[in-house]
């Protein structure tokens, strides 16, 4: 079996993209072949307490030791073909780490899936902001044997410093995600996804909402946050459960994904305009970042800016039974053809086998002892 150190900033099962990314991908990349272990910057006590407020002494003196941990670990080597790093080694500091893994003369598969190379405050630990050296992205790009973006935007960036790069979307499981069929109602479900740090996205399209629902029978589903704090806009809550996630937007007619001004949401590929196109839902969604990839305003949903847009879009589709079926259709069929596992993962597994291929002609591959080769 060839082997993949995979350098992620936390610990498994609790971050949405890492779970997206290098965590789904190890199942596909063992059918292939490879063997992904996986080592996790954070541990389970410094995850419990980073994302609350206050705690700072403890917060800092966890972080040193993730960090001289890791630190052991990168100086050594671990026993790999290829080393790979989902956003960054470390979640503090500067480029060491990585430095240091690269002089091991392992490739480096870097993979990117947010714009971590802008500075970001964060609302629990804006001390924390100060020590993360945004910027060491670019040294990362330049480091690496190959580079994986989620979309054109971020690609074309990190082709500016690297020109081995390869564009994976987040995927869904087309088998798993199935459209449900539903017959006209006298009121529509629209959804939102979202976690309590995107709340400000929703609270943009109150106004439309509140006008929506003063003129037309519908009801706003709020999956994953507790209170959602719009009291003008009827909603009806659903914990986030990865058992009842496809189900819950089964039950749906309409996905959202509004969207702030953000300077990082012009960046970002939104997850969840795939997972409501997946099940069949027409997507109204801002005209940001990668929906203006993924959309194509009036045949699988509609692009939008102004609260009025808004308003017309939801209103069109809410009392139109057969162009909320017509749209559905084509945004599944833009899913399976461009955004589900069983057409990403072969490449995912084609960008390893590159790089792997690349490698052995300066060095001999991991063989699975536990001594490194002599040149790592």
């Amino acid at each position: 079996m060839k082997r993949i150190a995979a350098l992620v900033p936390n610990i498994l099962g609790v971050s949405p993209g890492q779970r997206v990314r290098i965590e789904s991908w190890a199942e596909f990349l063992k059918e292939a072949g490879w063997v992904v272990d996986f080592y996790p910057f954070e541990d389970a006590r410094l995850h419990d307490i980073l994302y609350q407020s206050g705690h700072a002494p403890a917060k800092a003196a966890r972080l040193v030791q993730c960090y001289l941990r890791q630190l052991r670990l990168v100086s050594h080597g671990p026993p790999c073909d290829i080393l790979f790093v989902y956003r960054e080694a470390a979640l503090i500091g500067p480029v060491l780490l990585e430095r240091l893994a690269k002089r091991q003369r392992v490739p480096v598969i870097y993979d990117i899936d947010d714009p971590v190379f802008l500075p970001y405050r964060s609302p629990m630990n804006g001390w924390f902001s100060l020590l993360k050296f945004p910027r060491k992205t670019y040294t990362l790009f330049r480091l690496s044997s190959h580079v994986i973006a989620i979309n054109q935007l971020i690609a074309a960036h990190a082709a500016n410093h690297n020109r081995a790069v390869s564009i994976i979307p987040n995927c869904i499981d087309i088998e798993r995600y199935q459209p449900r069929p539903k017959g006209p109602g006298a009121s529509v479900r629209l959804v939102w996804m979202g976690s309590h740090s995107t709340m400000p996205n929703l609270a943009t399209i109150a106004g439309p909402l509140k006008r929506l629902q003063e003129t037309h029978h519908s009801l706003l589903r709020v999956i994953g946050v507790g209170d959602v704090g719009l009291p003008e806009v009827t909603t009806e809550m659903r914990q986030w459960s990865a058992s009842t996630e496809v189900s819950d937007l089964q039950d749906c007619d309409i996905g959202l994904v509004p969207l702030t001004d953000l300077d990082w949401n012009s960046w970002k590929f939104f997850f969840k305009t795939v997972q409501y196109m997946a099940v069949g839902l027409p997507v109204i969604a801002r005209r940001l970042g990668s929906n203006s990839e993924i959309i194509e305003h009036g045949v699988n949903g509609f692009l939008v800016e102004t609260e009025d847009e808004w308003y017309n879009c939801m209103r069109e589709l809410a009392t139109n039974h057969k162009l909320r079926l017509q749209m559905g259709a084509a945004a599944r069929a833009t899913v399976v053809e461009g955004y589900s596992t069983q057409k990403q993962m072969p490449r995912m597994i084609s960008v390893f086998e590159q790089v792997l291929a690349q490698s052995k002609a300066v060095r001999p591959a991991y063989d699975g002892s536990n001594h490194l080769p002599n040149n790592f």
